[in-house]
C-alpha cells in the first residue's frame, strides 16, 4: 500500500485517467474530489461490499427455485393457501476484518465465497 501525504489543494495521479484532489482535510476528516472517465466505477467501500455481496447471493441464487415460486404464483389456488410454517434462512454473512472478502456460512457450516 502506497502512503501519501498532501495538503489541501494538492493531487494525486493514476495512470493518465484518473485525478485526486484534496478538497479540504481536517479534524481527521479528509474531503477529496476524483475526476475520471465516465467509464470507470467510483464507489465508497461500504457501497463496494453491498454491491459484491448482491452479486455473490445472486450468483447463489438457484434458478429452478426461482422457476418453483414462480408457477406458484401464477397458480391462483395457491395464492389461497395458508402456511402454517414460512421456511426461515439461517444463513450468516461475514465480512472479513480487512473487507477483502465475504463470506455466507449457512447452518451446515458449509461456507460460500
Amino acid at each position: 500500500m502506497l502512503v501519501i501525504t498532501r495538503k489541501n489543494g494538492q493531487k494525486i495521479m493514476i495512470n493518465d485517467n484518473i485525478e485526486i484532489t484534496i478538497v479540504e482535510a481536517k479534524n481527521g476528516v479528509c474531503k477529496v474530489a476524483i475526476k475520471a472517465d465516465k467509464d470507470v466505477k467510483i464507489y465508497r467501500e461500504e457501497i463496494y461490499l453491498q454491491i459484491k455481496l448482491a452479486n455473490l447471493i445472486g450468483k447463489n441464487t438457484n434458478v429452478s427455485a426461482v422457476d418453483s415460486v414462480s408457477s406458484l404464483l401464477q397458480n391462483k389456488e395457491a395464492l389461497n393457501k395458508k402456511f402454517e410454517e414460512a421456511p426461515t434462512v439461517e444463513d450468516e454473512i461475514l465480512v472479513n476484518e480487512n473487507k477483502s472478502s465475504i463470506r455466507i456460512n449457512n447452518k451446515n457450516n458449509n461456507a460460500k465465497s
